[in-house]
């Protein structure tokens, strides 16, 4: 019985395959559940350029993501805008998935999560994490349908994610 377990487990392979890796920029250490692959792409933020990188890893339809905007020069030297641009990107993410932002937006640095409505997906969670720092703006997101959202492996990647502050 013991040969036939054993058998059986090794036969398995696992969902999640945790793996430790530095990311934006080597600004956050974050344990992601299979090999993530990094986008990049410009956005502006009231008048400037700001280069976002999206790194993320999808595991059975969940998206586990950490995202990453290093600041120029107008935003470093303006800490108003810099948690304007934070609590922009807050907002959007229940704007998002079509849920009217509450008049408190969830602290820095506080996980929060939604339900809400998402295009071709349907009912779907999402679970994050954003940081404003002087230097950055940094956010881990977890986001599956309602349906199939994992919620252990959302909170182990999240609680899992080191932010530095250079």
């Amino acid at each position: 019985m013991l040969i036939l377990m054993l058998g059986l487990l090794l036969g398995c392979s696992p969902e999640y395959n945790w793996r430790e890796l530095a990311v934006a920029d080597g600004m956050v250490r974050a344990i992601f559940p299979d090999k993530p692959e990094t986008q990049k792409r410009t956005l502006n933020f009231a008048g400037s350029d700001i280069e976002f990188s999206l790194t993320a890893a999808t595991v059975k339809g969940a998206v586990f993501a950490v995202g990453y905007a290093p600041l120029p020069e107008a935003l470093k030297n303006d800490e108003a805008a810099r948690l304007n641009m934070g609590r922009t990107v807050v907002a959007s993410f229940y704007q998002n998935l079509g849920v009217e932002p509450p008049s408190e937006l969830p602290a820095f640095g506080q996980p929060f999560e939604i339900t809400g409505q998402d295009t071709g997906k349907g009912a779907t969670r999402l679970r994050a994490i954003a940081w404003v720092l002087p230097h950055a703006l940094v956010e881990g997101i977890v986001t599956a349908r309602s349906d199939a959202f994992p919620d252990s492996q959302a909170t182990e990647f999240l609680k899992g994610l080191a932010v530095g502050q250079r």
